[in-house]
């Protein structure tokens, strides 16, 4: 590619090109500028190839000089090696000369050493038997077992020579002398496990019989084994409130430590060895072992088990799980000396068995703990005036405690169990979310079972309207809140897609027990309010009473207690809708006759075509024991209906006087001019009055 001509620094500049150009772009000055930077340019090339030459040329001496050095040195070191190889030649002919020369030398020393390492084997023999009786006295069985074993095959060889025969059964019968030790060895009680191990490895040596070796070495082990688990378990009966990690301990540093020296050495004794060993000898020693291990670990766990139980009943899970990733990590390395033994499962089913057991009492603790809750709120409401706050907290405020009480419970449980129960998350989301939310529904299911409604209520009201409205906030918010959480904690399945745990059966329930404790609620008061009614009727004679002057004491209770029932369900609900609020002249229609003390104001003047429709307004069937909606309004009418049904059949089944009726008249009225506000249809506030003066019309005639 072809460059810029007028570029200076490029190998097709043109001077001629590039002066004219700055002739014809530039003015004098800048001609004068340029022709002093182009100095300036020329001289500091100059310096710098100067420089450049100067260090060139400085180099260049060295090198000449390091090579004239190296041209020296190399002809020195080419006269010395001329030197060496001269040497080296002389010294190969002195050497040549000194073995014709010392050769017959050489060959009768050669014999003399092996006469001499010949004579120290006969030595060796002939000392065999005292060194084998010496060993057996000092109790260096092991060396009197290696000495025998090196010198057998030499006199197995030369039994045919009397002096070796005699030798050899000299040692056979001290040999014979020291199985009998070593079998006395073995069945020592006092033998510990790498003592018998040793033990039987000596017997093997001394060509022993390796079944018979293997059942007996297991046996002794068993023995030694059941010792130490019965020391652990010692221990801790003597030691009530020992920590659970010195059993543990002392558990793995025992039982378990000398479990995996036992397999160790079996395996390297009657499974690996291959010296003299039988067809099938390793298949069949293999089979023992596993019994062997399956049995011994069979009982460990089963102490195991027994102790970390007592560590269940604790909420804290923190020394369960160590003690836990302790004997797991034991059992692990038991697993990998003999994994026929299928111990990997054992610690498995331990683990999961203790974890089931630990979630367990976490759902007791739970549900005791809600319980009691339930039990300090029931006496609360029971002991407190029924207009008073209980203990600072009123009745929406002990719901929230009773919600409190479960939530923070099951966070607490969850957070707690999480650690060690990962096989288990199935179990858990069941039993710590899901039972402990069928507890609470089962617990405030029987407070409406007919059990509880024998005789008086054990058991305030209020009680019953508060559980009432923790069902219903957990059938809308509460349920899915504590479900998502424990799928959250614990999720339903982590190599998949994570399905959340189906919560439309619970929902559906708790709104059931929801509604039927709001109905079991609103039944009760009406019922309380109806025998108030009741025992206030049954207690005057209706035929000879006075002219009445004032209301019944009664329908003032009756009237203070459909307040306080207003204001403690108004703590719980919202205030809800009326269906007709009708007009303020409405709820005035008979006051007039009240107030002008005339006594019965149905006289036989009265237009007759406005009494029957009057009537006929009042009689429309009016369903007493309906659906209850969750708010105020439906609640304070539904008990209503209930205790102004009471008090128009209690009417009906009586027979008044004149002033009787005149005051069953008054005390309708009055709980017409004070019940309309609580109802949300006002065609009850004024049935109450028109069923006492239609039941009555002909008696009064007749009187």
């Amino acid at each position: 590619e072809a460059g810029d001509p007028l570029d200076i620094d490029r190998a097709c500049f043109e001077p001629d090109s590039y002066v004219q150009k700055l002739l014809k772009d530039c003015s004098l000055n800048e001609l004068f500028r340029h022709e002093e930077a182009k100095k300036k340019e020329i001289q500091e090339l100059d310096s710098n190839m100067q420089y450049l030459v100067y260090e060139n040329h400085s180099k260049f001496i060295k090198a000449s000089e390091t090579i004239r050095e190296m041209k020296d040195d190399f002809q020195r070191l080419e006269d010395d090696m001329n030197r060496l190889t001269s040497c080296m030649g002389d010294i190969s002919q002195s050497s040549a000369s000194i073995n014709e020369v010392l050769a017959d030398r050489k060959k009768q020393i050669s014999q003399l050493c092996g006469v001499h390492h010949l004579l120290k084997k006969l030595q060796f023999l002939f000392e065999l038997p005292a060194r084998l009786k010496k060993c057996i006295e000092m109790g260096f069985h092991g060396q009197a077992v290696h000495t025998y074993t090196k010198a057998h095959h030499v006199l197995e060889q030369f039994k045919h020579m009397s002096s070796f025969l005699n030798i050899q059964r000299e040692c056979v019968s001290i040999v014979c002398e020291l199985k009998s030790i070593l079998r006395k060895k073995l069945d020592d009680e006092e033998s510990t496990t790498a003592d018998i191990a040793e033990t039987v490895d000596l017997l093997l040596e001394l060509k022993e019989p390796p079944n018979h070796l293997c059942q007996q070495f297991l046996a002794n082990a068993r023995q030694n084994l059941e010792k130490d688990l019965d020391t652990a378990q010692k221990l801790q009966q003597e030691e009530e409130s020992q920590d659970v990690m010195k059993f543990v301990g002392q558990l793995c540093t025992g039982f378990l430590a000398n479990l995996s020296l036992v397999i160790q050495s079996c395996y390297d004794m009657f499974i690996a060895r291959t010296d003299g060993k039988e067809p099938g000898m390793a298949e069949e020693a293999q089979q023992v072992l596993t019994d062997f291990v399956q049995s011994v670990m069979s009982d460990c766990l089963q102490a195991v088990e027994e102790r970390l139980k007592k560590e269940t009943i604790q909420l804290d899970s923190a020394m369960l799980v160590r003690a836990l990733d302790k004997i797991t990590g034991k059992l692990q390395v038991i697993d990998q000396l003999l994994p026929s033994a299928g111990t990997s499962s054992s610690s498995q089913d331990l683990v999961r068995n203790i974890a089931l057991l630990h979630t367990k009492f976490h759902i007791q603790c739970l549900k005791q703990s809600f319980t009691d809750t339930l039990m300090s709120v029931r006496v609360a409401l029971a002991t407190s005036k029924s207009t008073s706050p209980i203990h600072g907290l009123s009745l929406g405020e002990q719901c929230t405690l009773l919600y409190s009480c479960v939530k923070n419970g099951m966070e607490s449980s969850l957070n707690n169990v999480k650690e060690f129960i990962k096989p288990n998350y199935e179990y858990v989301r069941k039993g710590i979310v899901m039972d402990l939310i069928e507890f609470v529904l089962d617990t405030a299911k029987t407070f409406t079972e007919p059990s509880k409604e024998c005789g008086q209520l054990s058991y305030p009201p209020t009680l019953i309207l508060t559980l009432s409205r923790l069902l219903h906030n957990m059938e809308r918010t509460s349920i899915s809140y504590l479900v998502s959480y424990g799928d959250e904690k614990f999720p339903p399945d982590e190599h998949g897609p994570v399905v959340a745990t189906p919560t439309a059966e619970v929902l559906r329930r708790a709104g059931q027990e929801a509604q039927t404790l709001l109905n079991h609620y609103v039944a009760v008061q009406g019922r309380i309010i109806s025998q108030m009614i009741r025992k206030g009727l049954d207690a005057r004679d209706w035929l000879s009473t006075i002219e009445p002057r004032s209301v019944r004491s009664v329908m003032k209770r009756v009237v203070e207690e459909v307040s306080t029932i207003d204001q403690q369900v108004g703590s719980l609900y919202e205030e809800g809708h009326r269906k007709d609020q009708g007009s303020e002249g409405s709820r005035q229609t008979y006051s007039y006759s009240l107030n002008q003390g005339k006594g019965y104001p149905y006289s036989s003047t009265m237009d007759s075509s406005l009494l029957s429709n009057i009537q006929k307004l009042f009689y429309e069937r009016i369903e007493v024991f309906g659906r209850v909606e969750y708010s105020k309004l439906s609640i304070l009418t539904g008990i209503i209906k209930i205790f102004l049904k009471a008090f128009i059949e209690c009417v009906r089944l009586k027979t008044f006087g004149k002033f009787g009726l005149q005051q069953v008249q008054v005390d309708s009225h009055y709980l017409q001019i004070y019940l309309w506000r609580y109802v949300s249809d006002e065609q009850l506030s004024c049935a109450v009055k028109a069923s006492p003066l239609h039941t009555h019309t002909h008696t009064h005639t007749a009187l």
